[in-house]
């Protein structure tokens, strides 16, 4: 039996792409169990410096917001594979778009560890 490697994985800007985007979810998965494992009392999710704070929850609304990010992130890259075959250009933009998005998820994981 043959393993089916994707499409997107020959050309090397996407397999950098993905690469990175691989690495910035595992790191702010890890950085997430490592900080928020055990946790008992609200966690400080959103402020700003006018009201202070103004949206508390616990580890499961943490892991809700992740988990979201994070099938958006699988999203991009399911429709980048299936761009590839139509149209080269637009899996480019999805897999970019999907770097910023997992970076974009590496900083609210350590934005909130840091707040809490």
């Amino acid at each position: 039996m043959r393993m089916v490697i994707p499409s997107i994985f020959t050309r090397k800007p996407l397999l950098i792409l993905s690469s990175l985007s691989g690495i910035a979810v595992l790191g702010s998965l890890i950085l997430a169990f490592l900080k928020l494992g055990g946790l008992s009392y609200p966690l400080v999710l959103h402020f700003d410096n006018f009201q202070g704070v103004d949206f508390l929850g616990n580890t499961t609304d943490f892991w809700g917001i992740w988990f979201g990010g994070f099938a958006f992130i699988v999203l991009n890259f399911f429709l980048g594979e299936v761009m590839f075959k139509k149209e080269r250009v637009l899996s480019y933009v999805f897999l970019s778009v999907n770097l910023l998005l997992s970076l974009l998820l590496f900083i609210i994981t350590a934005v909130i560890i840091a707040a809490n």
